[in-house]
C-alpha cells in the first residue's frame, strides 16, 4: 500500500534571517539547550532565482528541536535588510516554543539575559476564550527583533502528540 502524504501535515522547519550568525547561534542554543547540528553556506543564481533574487550568498545553521528544526540564516548577498514586525501587523510571524511550565521557562530566559514583552498571563474566562483555560503565554524577543513565545498549553491548545 502506497503512502502519499496528501496535505501539509507536518512542518520541517523554520527560517529566521539574522545579522550575525554566529551571535545568533550562541542566542538559540542558550535559549533550547541544543547545539547546532551543521553550519554550512549556499548560494549562487540557481538557490538565487528560488527567490525571486538575483545572486546569493547565505551562512547558515541547522537547529533541531524534537519535533521542528530551525535554519538560522546570515544573508551575505544581497545583505540583509533589518525590518520591524509587531504580532499585529499582516505578514508577521512567529515562532512559539512549547514549555510544561511558564514560571521555569521565564526563569530560563532571565538566565540568559532575556526579558518577555510584557508580563505571562495564564488564560481565563475573562480573556474571551471559549476553552483551553490554563493554558500559559508569554512574548519575547531573540537579539534581531525576531518575535517568539512560549506557551504552557491546555485544552485544544496542545497538541496530539504531546
Amino acid at each position: 500500500m502506497e503512502n502519499i502524504n496528501k496535505g501539509f501535515t507536518r512542518a520541517n522547519h523554520v527560517g529566521i534571517t539574522v545579522k550575525n550568525l554566529e551571535k545568533s547561534i550562541d542566542f538559540y542554543e542558550a535559549l533550547t539547550g541544543i547545539k547546532v547540528s551543521n553550519i554550512d553556506e549556499i548560494g549562487g543564481q540557481r538557490m538565487a532565482k528560488t527567490q525571486g533574487l538575483d545572486d546569493t550568498k547565505i551562512k547558515y545553521a541547522n537547529l533541531h528541536l524534537d519535533n521542528l528544526n530551525i535554519d538560522i540564516l546570515e544573508y551575505v548577498e544581497p545583505e540583509s535588510e533589518k525590518v520591524t514586525y509587531k504580532n499585529n501587523q499582516i505578514s508577521a510571524m512567529h515562532l512559539c516554543f512549547e514549555v510544561d511550565n511558564i514560571d521555569d521557562a521565564i526563569q530560563r530566559l532571565k538566565k540568559i539575559g532575556v526579558n518577555t514583552e510584557g508580563e505571562p498571563i495564564t488564560f481565563q474566562e475573562e480573556d474571551g476564550l471559549k476553552s483551553g483555560f490554563g493554558t500559559s503565554v508569554a512574548y519575547f524577543q531573540d537579539p534581531d527583533g525576531t518575535n517568539l513565545e512560549i506557551i504552557a498549553p491546555q485544552g485544544p491548545f496542545k497538541r496530539k502528540n504531546s
